[in-house]
């Protein structure tokens, strides 16, 4: 049995095992019983899963049976992240490392990138754990290029994010990590070589996850990096205590100083200087960052920023322009979970997943916590609609980090993706207590619900889940995925299912505007219903970084009527009749405005 308990006082986001108490850094309330819709995680998931699902619709259908077969075992990648989990149980074990889909060597095919971890006492350099970049060779064939490529690093690394910040038509790379962050430069030949940032403000600065994006309509690229509590390998370490007997786990965020995040502003000529404080995203100890979208979410052609807190409030950066952001994430709504409390926030996924023209926002929280669901109800902000959903009840039986929305069978609506794993091993307590923990997968019932499936033998089994990214490693037209695993090598998750119609891939290149438009809105109007309307991605998930192609479902059409993108600075520019089944370059400039 979980039991909830309230206000600060909440446990690493209000969550503990009944009859332990916490010494060594919290103390912990008496147990406070759950509500009705708690799902406990003494219940086996198979059995959530069939008290709360249904039949679905769209899969009466088996030639559109949404299925996705693991790659993994032949594909070349025996990347396992290092130094997590282990006895010392420090806080830099919790988040594991980060995944970056990206064309580092411009053959077309997307190569994976894994940020690796430490240890105090063995230091990766020690073992050669290097971070690692896998070089396509087609097929879901990879092997490891990292030394080739000029990669060889070694660190606390988490949060990855990939985009061609100095406009040469290279895809550069950024990795963010506890004491040290750093930004490589690729060259164009295969190889990479360090570039500058800004000094970090502390030698203990944590961060965690990471977001390009061009945020003042210069045509370049900035990046905005979440950053996460003030930590150190000295601290006192934190108990759990079961009938006297100690329990030693990673120490909770509660408590803890947050540290604010950084903006770097791109100067242009290979530079950064972070102005966050000057920009306005700087906000006191409520920042405890670990995930970091950015999508224009008011319509009005500027790019906001959306970032998820761990037990504090999320916050939502509204841009005024100019390098100029406003904290409205209460005023919009999207601040406290919907039990308006603050959730242990880890992931974000954005996206139309009702497809009214606005962009929604999902959040991955703690274990007993729900997956939340912001609809956009445009001036009016946003409403917490998790419930209503189908996804109250069943989110609460995972611990979810990495989520994407993204439409995986090309019907049109898209669906939602969490990975999941606890951060703490208590199964030796024999309280059925998980700590591996299975995916969730929910097929989008036209906007009206979403329904938990199980799309394959991947999501059968527990997994400790973290990072997520989204792209098409076959280019076969449809979306593949790739999950970031602790103590296994990633998951990489090919799509098996028969679409619905055809697709259209955009690759958006800007001249006037950054090369990447990372973050800008997309509309695509198809022959029937609403526009489809998506983002070129910008961060989202957690550590992660997706490719930023944009695939939509053209249905059976053998053209599209209409694809509009909205660049950084305002700007909207339309194809039309654009062919299905192809990629699209569109290029700034040769549309019409």
């Amino acid at each position: 049995m979980i039991w909830q308990l309230r206000s600060t006082m909440r446990f690493h986001c209000g969550l503990i095992v009944a009859l332990l108490t916490l010494s060594g850094c919290e103390k912990v309330p008496g147990p406070v019983p759950p509500t009705p819709a708690t799902v406990t995680p003494d219940q086996p998931d198979s059995e959530i899963a069939a008290a709360v699902t249904q039949p679905a619709a769209a899969e009466e259908n088996p030639r559109h049976l949404i299925r996705f077969s693991s790659m993994t075992a032949d594909s070349g990648v025996a990347f396992i992240y290092y130094g997590a989990p282990t006895p010392e149980c420090y806080m830099t074990e919790q988040n594991g490392g980060g995944t970056a889909l990206f064309d580092y060597d411009g053959d077309g095919i997307l190569d994976l990138f894994f940020s690796n971890g430490s240890h105090f006492l063995k230091p990766a350099a020690d073992v050669g754990a290097s971070q690692q970049i896998y070089r396509a060779q087609g097929e879901f064939h990879y092997f490891d290029a990292t030394a080739a490529a000029r990669l060889t690093a070694f660190g606390f690394g988490m949060g990855a994010a990939a985009a061609d910040f100095d406009n040469d038509g290279f895809v550069d790379l950024f990795v963010a990590g506890y004491g040290q962050n750093r930004l490589w430069h690729n060259c164009g030949d295969g190889t990479f070589e360090e570039a500058p940032l800004p000094p970090l403000r502390t030698s203990r600065t944590w961060g965690t996850s990471a977001a390009f994006a061009d945020l003042n309509a210069d045509g370049l690229l900035d990046l905005y990096v979440v950053n996460y509590v003030d930590w150190s390998p000295d601290d006192p370490p934190c108990f759990l205590e079961d009938q006297g007997k100690p329990i030693k786990i990673s120490c909770s965020p509660v408590g803890r100083p947050g540290q604010a995040d950084a903006l770097y502003q791109n100067l242009g000529d290979g530079r950064f200087e972070d102005v966050a404080q000057q920009a306005g995203v700087v906000i006191g100890s409520d920042a405890k960052g670990l995930a970091v979208a950015i999508a224009d979410l008011d319509t009005d052609g500027l790019l906001d920023v959306y970032v998820a807190n761990d037990t504090t409030r999320n916050f939502l950066f509204r841009n005024l322009g100019t390098m100029q952001f406003q904290e409205e994430g209460v005023l919009r709504g999207v601040a406290f979970s919907e039990d308006r409390i603050a959730g242990a926030s880890m992931g974000i996924a954005c996206g139309d997943y009702n497809r009214d023209g606005r962009l929604d926002l999902f959040v991955t929280n703690f274990l007993n916590q729900v997956t939340d669901a912001f609809e956009n109800l445009g001036e009016a902000g946003f409403l917490p609609v998790n419930g209503p959903r189908g996804l109250d009840t069943v989110s609460r039986s995972g611990m979810g980090f990495g989520i994407v929305l993204t439409d995986f069978d090309l019907d049109g609506w898209p669906e939602l993706f969490v990975t999941n794993g606890h951060i703490w091993d208590l199964t030796s307590l024999g309280l059925q207590y998980e700590f591996q923990m299975r995916s969730h997968f929910f097929a989008n019932r036209q906007g009206k619900r979403f329904e938990r499936i199980y799309p394959g033998d991947y999501f059968q089994k527990p997994w400790l889940g973290r990072s997520a990214a989204t792209g098409d490693l076959d280019n076969d037209g449809d979306t593949d995925l790739v999950i970031g695993h602790l103590q296994q090598p990633p998951a990489i998750l090919r799509n098996d299912t028969e679409p619905y119609g055809g697709s259209l891939r955009l690759k958006f290149i800007g001249v006037q505007s950054a090369r990447q438009p990372l973050g800008c809105r997309v509309e695509v109007d198809l022959d029937e219903g609403p526009a489809y309307v998506t983002t070129v991605p910008s961060g989202g998930s957690f550590q992660a970084s997706s490719d930023d192609t944009v695939i939509v479902a053209a249905g059976a059409a053998k053209s599209v009527k209409q694809v509009r993108i909205v660049w950084p600075n305002g700007q909207i520019e339309r194809w039309e009749n654009l062919p299905a089944g192809t990629l699209h370059q569109l290029r700034e400039g040769t549309g019409e405005r």
